[in-house]
């Protein structure tokens, strides 16, 4: 049987053979043959274990995404329930489809009465697998309602897998509704980048860890794509060679690497020639929308030719935003530019870009409008654009561009000043940043030895935005200044009244973003509330884009998740509303929320923000790499996978301490400190710490290696020394006061003060709820439950001062929760007033309970209080979860509380912890 060329193209996958009870599948000669070599894909064929359960399982990705070679090894390795039968249809199959099926049926041992569809020869309880591949090719309607009554009749008794390029018209609404439909799309099936580097060690193709991330990058996990391009590397003495021009967009000029000629066969040629066309002239956009589409091919219809794109699975994809974007898979859009350029001339191919900049400017998206101005040629149009939105543009932020061909500038650029910065920021946008600097000086040369006003102030944002590019905070600082003082120069002399309070807005925006550089947090917070409020004025959506930034940065160095996260997803938001995909501004955004997830424990979600951080960096900037190498490193660290987070980390060990950022440089040689401690190599540890902290005196992340490794050391004395000293430091990171106080309860449990300890903990806890916290507490749950389940130490009442004579009400006082974000701005422990004023808060004892607590409900009560789950109680007690869910419902109801917070502080109120 003639198989798939992408399944002939690349390697599959196969899990490791297990028992089963009910009859073993028996290999068919009808499923197709599976290529020698084979990389487990268990996370597959785990779903597909659990996904027979339904009646309906249906695998739809367009081609070179494994579905056959999934479902052929998934079978081949005895993992299908019973008998499997596999039918293949063949294109313009007809009625002939019914036949095929019954064939199939038939070789199978699968009889099935043709009046009532029942199976005959079942055994009693007997499951059977029948897969339905290429079904996308069967358009009879009377096979299809056939195949329907079919699956009604013996889904609770066969497992029906559907493997189809798209949604086949059957009742699949009907199917989701009742819970009977599994699913498994492209999303599911793209290889991770786990699976990519077993696949290049499957071709024998060695590949440093950046070249596989930047591969699985470009392919967005395109099974076929990877396998073709490792294919091609196979012998070769530089294979990362391949990856480099994959990731600059001229795969698609390489022949021998072979993607075109698949591009063409597998995808092009079996399209609508209307849509094949959209795709061609549309492949030079990044997002395509709609009105895009009716601008570029003169036609309308715009919103059916991208729904009906998105509905041929995966050709494009919908992205959001008020003008409905879509978006094409990376590396599909640049084997479509490729193609174009065989199809179009140099000068239809320029129209098309001034078509695009047209459309981008007249519903004021001033970015897309200037790239793709300079891509057609039109000048005088990018002079114009430069010269109405230039505080946007040059404040903004890169984009991350690949870089094209364009047309050369024209040769009087030198007498075109305000021509020679609008290259210089898209020279910015493609990571050239040797290109800006040079248009700069050709700019500024071109301004004359005497500029204007206004001029002086266009010379003065463009080397901002060059010191912003380059991520250098006080180089950004000094020019931020020198703009705000051209800016009032030249206030009178601005034609765009919304000119000045952008300008202001992009100077602020860089003093805040040089302050949370700085780590001066209280100075960012002040600029910040400026820089916004005046971005706002100014009706510039990406100036607001660039503020959502850096409050997102500014709460998470305080330790303000909840506030992060926010900002963060305000900051996609906006991006997504402009139609961009690719951005600086994005890559930090998902660095952001990886941070917060991995902060509260979400692991998954961390890893995912940060795969996503890497597709929004096409062109690497400066510190943005180092950043997602950090993320990383510090995510497969509490992972477990210590030799991965080495790997990761390894390029940043060996740079010269002040190169990096503070924040960066701190964090890789604390994890490098934490990487010495694990491998027993204290003394490196000690010089790693001690270059850290003379470098960056009093940062916290190192301190608290230090602590850790006084902890291995046996010298809880040490820690406890470190803890206060962080504590004691006034306020910081709510991640930071968190840590050192679990730090300090485990160096005074160590050194034999539970009460102490008790209290530490529970004041962690405190602090840690609202934001949900939970990093600090994970490796520690056996102590700290040993420690929340000693008894209580009973301590006499404090003695309290006599009261003035005319005492002030205790309801005038102002008093937070504890617990509340606000009342923890300071160090828990920083002095014994700190506990005075819980203690003072917390409720005297009240009436005795009329259905006291048991001893296993008080028990379950004292866990409560921490952060760990009902299961985690469970597993710690030994119980089922069960049993603790009904522990917690009667220790709900009788402290009269529908709540784990409200239970916790009645129980304080009554004394019972």
């Amino acid at each position: 049987m003639a198989h798939n060329d992408a399944a002939e193209r690349f390697r599959s996958w196969t899990g490791p053979s297990r028992p089963i009870e009910t009859p073993a599948a028996e290999r068919r000669d009808d499923a197709p043959e599976l290529p020698a070599v084979h990389l487990a894909r268990d996370r597959l064929m785990e779903q597909l274990d659990a996904a027979v359960s339904h009646p309906v399982t249906l695998l739809c990705a367009p081609t070179g995404w494994g579905k056959t070679v999934l479902v052929a090894s998934w079978i081949a390795a005895g993992r299908a329930p019973g008998r499997a039968a596999y039918v293949r249809f063949e294109a313009n199959c007809g009625a002939g489809a019914w036949r095929q099926l019954t064939n199939a049926l038939t070789a199978a041992g699968i009889a099935v009465d043709p009046a009532t569809y029942a199976w005959s020869n079942a055994h009693h309880y007997e499951r059977a697998v029948v897969v339905l591949d290429d079904l996308h090719h069967v358009a009879n309607h009377t096979v299809l309602r056939r195949l329907e009554r079919l699956i009604t009749r013996l889904g609770e008794r066969i497992s029906f897998l559907i493997l189809a390029r798209t949604e086949p018209p059957l009742s699949l609404y009907r199917w989701r509704v009742r819970g009977q439909l599994n699913e498994l799309r492209t999303d599911h099936l793209a290889l991770t980048q786990d699976e990519v580097a077993g696949l290049a060690d499957g071709y024998g193709v060695r590949l440093a860890q950046h070249f596989r991330y930047a591969l699985w990058h470009v392919t967005e996990g395109w099974p076929a794509a990877v396998a073709v391009i490792l294919s091609a590397m196979v012998g070769r003495h530089e294979p990362e060679r391949l990856v480099t021009d994959i990731v600059l967009g001229q795969a698609g000029l390489n022949e021998e690497v072979g993607l075109s000629e698949y591009v063409r066969r597998e995808i092009l040629q079996h399209l609508d020639p209307e849509i094949r066309e959209v795709m061609l002239r549309t492949s030079i956009l990044e997002t395509v929308c709609p009105g895009l589409v009716e601008a570029l091919t003169g036609g309308r219809g715009g919103a059916r030719l991208l729904a009906q794109m998105s509905r041929a699975n995966s050709l494009a994809s919908f992205y959001g935003g008020s003008h409905s974007w879509y978006r094409y898979r990376r590396l599909l859009r640049a084997m479509l530019r490729a193609e174009l350029r065989t199809t179009l001339s140099f000068a239809e191919e320029r129209a098309l870009h001034r078509a695009a900049a047209g459309w981008y400017a007249a519903n004021g998206l001033p970015s897309d409008a200037l790239t793709h101005a300079i891509a057609g040629g039109d000048w005088v149009s990018t002079e114009r654009l430069f010269l109405q939105y230039w505080p946007e543009l040059a404040g903004s932020g890169p984009r991350a561009l690949t870089t094209r061909d364009g047309p050369q500038p024209p040769h009087d650029i030198a007498d075109r000043p305000m021509l020679a910065f609008a290259l210089a920021l898209s020279c910015r946008d493609t990571g050239d940043m040797v290109g800006m600097s040079a248009f700069i000086r050709l700019g500024e040369r071109g301004l004359g030895e005497a500029p204007g006003a206004l001029q002086a102030e266009l010379l003065a944002a463009m080397r901002l935005a060059e010191a912003a590019a380059t991520e250098h905070p006080d180089r950004a600082h000094e020019t931020a200044m020198r703009l705000l003082e051209r800016t009032e120069d030249a206030a009178a002399e601005h034609v765009f009244a919304d000119s000045a309070d952008a300008a202001r807005a992009v100077a602020h925006l860089t003093f805040a973003g040089a302050a949370v550089a700085g780590g001066r947090l209280d100075e960012a917070d002040a600029e910040l509330e400026r820089g916004a409020d005046l971005a706002r004025k100014s009706g510039f959506n990406l100036l607001t884009v660039q503020a959502n930034r850096l409050r997102a940065v500014a709460h998470l160095s305080r330790g303000r998740l909840s506030a992060a996260a926010a900002c963060a997803r305000r900051v996609l938001d906006g991006c997504r509303d402009a139609g961009i995909a690719e951005s600086r501004n994005i890559s930090y955004a998902r660095l952001v929320l990886a941070t917060v997830c991995r902060e509260r424990g979400q692991l998954d979600e961390a890893r995912f923000h940060i795969e996503e951080s890497v597709n929004a960096n096409a062109v690497p900037d400066p510190n943005g790499w180092v950043s997602g190498s950090i993320a990383l490193a510090l995510l497969l660290f509490d992972r477990g996978d210590h030799a991965g987070a080495l790997e990761a980390l390894e390029p940043l060990m060996d740079t010269r301490a002040g190169v990096m950022p503070r924040y960066a440089d701190v964090a890789v040689r604390a994890l490098h400190a934490d990487l010495c401690l694990l491998d027993g190599r204290m003394d490196q540890a000690h010089t790693v710490i001690a270059e850290a902290l003379r470098h960056w005196p009093g940062s916290d992340e190192p301190l608290l290696a230090l602590g850790r490794l006084h902890l291995a050391e046996g010298r809880p004395a040490a820690t406890a020394q470190v803890a206060e000293r962080i504590l004691d430091e006034g306020p910081g990171s709510l991640v930071t006061v968190v840590s050192a106080t679990v730090q300090l309860a485990q160096a005074l449990r160590q050194l034999g003060d539970l009460a102490g300890a008790s209290e530490q903990i529970d004041q962690a806890l405190r602090i840690a709820g609202p934001e949900g916290i939970r990093r600090p507490f994970d490796g520690h749950a056996g102590w700290i439950a040993e420690v929340l389940a000693s008894p209580p130490v009973l301590t006499p009442p404090r003695q309290r001062d006599p009261e003035p004579a005319d005492p002030e009400p205790l309801a005038a006082a102002p008093v937070s929760p504890a617990g509340s974000p606000g009342s923890h701005t300071g160090s828990p422990a920083a002095s014994p007033g700190a506990h005075d004023g819980l203690a003072a808060w917390s409720a005297p004892a009240g009436e005795p309970m009329p259905d006291p607590l048991t001893e296993k409900e008080a028990q379950v009560l004292l866990y409560l209080r921490s952060m760990l789950s009902v299961a985690e109680i469970a597993a710690v007690l030994s119980v089922s979860t069960n049993t603790v869910k009904t522990h917690v419902r009667h220790v709900y109801r009788k402290l009269g509380v529908s709540r784990r917070r409200d239970a916790v502080r009645r129980a304080r109120e009554l004394s019972l912890i």
